[in-house]
């Protein structure tokens, strides 16, 4: 047998690492268990690095990074010592993982300067826009690669919504009397868009909150709590319908103002509704700011809801389907495989949280994470992000490197 068939698959699962540039000099042998124990003591992305050392980790760190973990984006006011805008933070989705850890960051301050971050998008793209500034349309950026371009969009009466779920990076443009649905299949380059057509007085194209896109079906909820549909897969011209489905607001009662603390979002082809359920707190500690604040309100709890546009109506979900865990931030949420998903545990939901802020000093008590069981009904912990200081927000977005 010839010496170099079996070097290669050995070294694969040994992780031979040659003393010297080149693969000459003394070899170190290490078992894979061992290779293993190193790569996945540090995040994924971080991981990335170590890619060089040689072949058997290479293979071991790029069938990592193919199954992408959540990354928070903290997206911070401008750093004049910086060229920079924002970090990216690794947390660790379970207690024995690895420490947080900042990653990183290519998003350029002279790129969004000015702009808003309004959500992340499948193919690991953060967008950015600013419905005031209208001629810097949207801008797509990597944080990862850096990776960037802009979308030039239509004058824009609001920011516009970009679609949770999907494989496809989408978004919906809102003008005074229109909405533009744009679309690009797999992280391509090539975008589409298309102008929806809207019967006579059908939807508010002020009153969008939410959008999803299930299967290139795009439902959208509005701050009355109905629904509508844009199907992109029935013949043009797209048109946009409200469904026959009982408003969320008049099913639950409760939930007068839940649209404006909720979320849609697709799992397993269904779409859910996940709203937030706060609480008022005791405030202990330093006061971040000197004004006057009283409410201190804070995530003690999640309600799902799921789309049942056959009995046309919304039903409690007790259990997430499957091996799903949610990700839930103001701009943007998705659903995991936690069998797929490092660290990650099904029947979760993995949230951004802020108390308070102060629209007077533009200043806020900081972000925090944690994780809620579906299961024990609680919030199992969680950690800070950022301290107080200016104003920040924080992101759930899926990290590509390609």
């Amino acid at each position: 047998m010839s010496s170099s068939s079996g070097t290669d698959a050995d070294d694969s699962r040994s992780g031979k690492v040659s003393g010297e540039a080149g693969g000459s000099g003394p070899v170190v042998e290490l078992p894979f268990h061992l290779t293993e124990k190193i790569i996945y003591s540090i995040s994924p992305l971080a991981s990335a690095r170590l890619a060089t050392v040689c072949k058997s980790w290479a293979a071991a760190v790029s069938e990592r990074l193919a199954r992408p973990v959540p990354h928070l984006f903290v997206y911070l006011p401008p750093d004049n010592k910086s060229d920079r805008r924002g970090v990216v933070v690794s947390v660790p989705m379970d207690s024995g993982g690895p420490p947080a850890e900042v990653i990183p960051n290519r998003v350029r301050l002279a790129d969004t300067n000015g702009l808003r971050c309004i959500g992340a998008m499948p193919s690991g793209c953060l967008a950015f826009a600013n419905w005031c500034w209208w001629d810097t349309g949207v801008l797509l950026v990597n944080p990862i690669t850096g990776a960037r371009r802009r979308l030039d969009v239509e004058r824009l009466c609001r920011d516009p919504v970009i679609a949770a779920g999907g494989a496809a990076d989408s978004f919906i443009s809102i003008g005074t009397d229109k909405l533009v649905l744009w679309w690009r299949a797999g992280g391509g380059e090539e975008w589409s868009k298309w102008t929806v057509a809207a019967p006579a007085a059908a939807h508010r194209t002020d009153g969008i909150m939410s959008v999803v896109n299930c299967n290139g079906r795009f439902y959208i909820l509005d701050r009355d709590g109905q629904v509508s549909l844009i199907d992109a897969t029935a013949p043009p011209p797209l048109l946009i319908e409200k469904l026959p489905v009982v408003s969320l607001c008049e099913q639950f009662p409760t939930l007068a103002t839940a649209t404006a603390t909720g979320h849609l979002l697709e799992s397993d082809g269904e779409v859910l509704f996940v709203r937030r359920v706060l609480a008022s707190m005791e405030h202990r500690g330093v006061l971040f700011c000197t004004h006057d604040i009283t409410e201190n309100l804070s995530i003690v709890g999640f309600k799902v809801y799921r789309l049942d546009v056959k009995e046309r109506r919304w039903t409690e979900v007790k259990k997430l389907a499957g091996d799903r865990a949610l990700f839930v931030s103001p701009v943007s949420s998705f659903s995991v495989r936690s069998s797929e998903t490092e660290g990650c545990s099904r029947n979760c939901i993995y949230f951004v949280d802020k108390k308070r802020y102060c629209s007077s000093c533009l200043r806020d008590d900081g972000n925090t994470w944690g994780v809620y069981s579906m299961e024990d009904r609680e919030v199992l912990f969680k950690h800070a992000v950022t301290a107080p200081g200016p104003c920040s927000s924080a992101t759930w977005f899926l990290p590509r490197v390609v």
